[in-house]
This record gives structure tokens, sequence and C-alpha cells, in this order.
């Protein structure tokens, strides 16, 4: 298996994200929170996350998820997952 950079998982993750809230990638920043800036909504965060796990290989909770509010700790928190 090869390893994935940061820089990698950042990416696609925020071409993820810009494909579910129908934002353009060079919008989204480390900082970009979900619920305030991103509008997200329950669905919207189920879907980023069932899109997160296909893309990634990874499985996460709800519990672990909600703590991710901005792109920086969601793609920590991915990147973490891929190493372990």
């Amino acid at each position: 298996m090869t390893m994935v950079t940061r820089t990698e998982v950042e990416k696609k993750f925020k071409q993820i994200v810009a494909d579910i809230f129908k934002v353009p990638v060079k919008n989204l920043k480390g900082s970009t929170r979900f619920a305030e800036d991103l509008k997200a909504k329950s669905l919207g965060m189920i879907s980023l996350v069932a899109a997160t796990e296909n893309t990634f290989g990874i499985k996460t909770t709800t519990a672990e998820t909600s703590k991710n509010t901005t792109i920086k700790k969601a793609v920590d928190y991915i990147y973490k997952k891929l190493k372990g």
C-alpha cells in the first residue's frame, strides 16, 4: 500500500466537500467550518461522511466525526486514520 501524503488527503477531501456543498474548491480553507461557513445540515454531513469513508477506505463514528468542525480538523483526522 502506498502512503498517501497529507497534501493528497487535503486535496481529495476538499474536492469531496466542494462537490457535496456546491462551493468552489478554491474557496475552501483549513479554517472553513462545516456548520457556520458551509451551512452544513445533517443530511449534508451524512453524505460527506459516506463519501469520505468510500474515498479513503476508512470507517468512522458519528461521535468522532462531530469533533471535526473544520476542514483542517477533518483532514488531520483522515490522515491519522490512514496512517494508523
